[in-house]
Parts: C-alpha cells; structure tokens; sequence
C-alpha cells in the first residue's frame, strides 16, 4: 500500500510540473512549448526538494520501460512523409553534422571555462612534472621552483 502511495505521489507530482508548464507557456506567451517548460519546472523542484527523486523515479519507470512504445507516432510520421525526407535528405543530413557540431563545440568551450575557473587554468600545471626540452627551460624551472620555495618559506610553510 506504501508503494502505491509513494508511486501515486510522484505521478501527481510529474503531473502537475507538465501541467503548470504548459499554463505557464499558455498564459505567459513564452516562445518554449509547456512540456519542455513542465520539465524545467520539475528538474527546479528536485534540485530544491532532493527527497521527491524517489517519489518521480518510481512513477517515471513503468513509462521508461516501455518508451519504444511510445516512440511509435514519430516513427509513422516518418514514412507517412519519406518523400518530402528524401527530396531534402542532403539539406538534412548538413543540418543535423552542422548544428551537432556547434553544439559540441559549445559545449567544449563552456566545460572548459567551468574547469579552468574551478581548477585554476590549465597553463598552471606543477612545474616539477614537466620534463624540460633543453637546459635553457631547465634553468628557467629550477628559478622557478626556487622563487615559489623562498615564497612559501616567507609565509611560514
């Protein structure tokens, strides 16, 4: 009895998101369309409240598990307009490499600002792996270690 409970909790709570999303996006004139904005609604929520994850996981499994199922309408849609898919099919294909790969490269970038600010940038690697190509960078490393030495000294380290 418990686990219909808890199972029927996270199905309102799936709900009501979807549903508050899509008054949202009706009432508001936002340009996102409701589910997606359900989404964002309820990805808020168990960022807030950890505790309903169990709640949402136990009502979201049985939709899940039979996802193929539901995949069904867009695979129709597909051969019911395969003409129209194959008349464009070089203009969807450039589409579809072209924006992955701005998405990617998007993607790259801000990982890269999030790990150079969280982890000091990447230019600032120990100085001490390093090998050195010749004995000109080799005595630019050992000032280097010796300055950073005398700094920690200074400090009490």
């Amino acid at each position: 009895m418990v686990g219909l409970q808890k199972w029927i909790t996270g199905a309102i709570l799936v709900l009501g998101c979807y549903y508050l999303g899509t008054w949202l996006s009706f009432s508001t004139g936002l340009p996102l369309p409701g589910a997606l904005t359900g989404l964002l609604i309820l990805l808020a929520v168990l960022f807030i409240v950890p505790k309903a994850e169990p709640l949402v996981a136990r009502a979201a499994s049985p939709l899940l598990s039979h996802m193929s199922v539901l995949f069904v309408p867009a695979v129709l849609g597909v051969s019911a307009y395969w003409k129209e898919i194959a008349q464009n099919g070089w203009a969807i294909g450039i589409a579809i490499v072209f924006t992955t790969c701005i998405s990617l490269g998007i993607s790259a970038k801000i990982a890269e600002k999030l790990l150079a600010s969280r982890h000091g940038h990447f230019s600032q690697v120990p100085t001490d792996k390093k090998v050195p190509a010749n004995k000109k960078v080799a005595d630019q490393v050992t000032r280097q270690q010796d300055v950073k030495k005398g700094s920690e000294n200074d400090r009490g380290y």
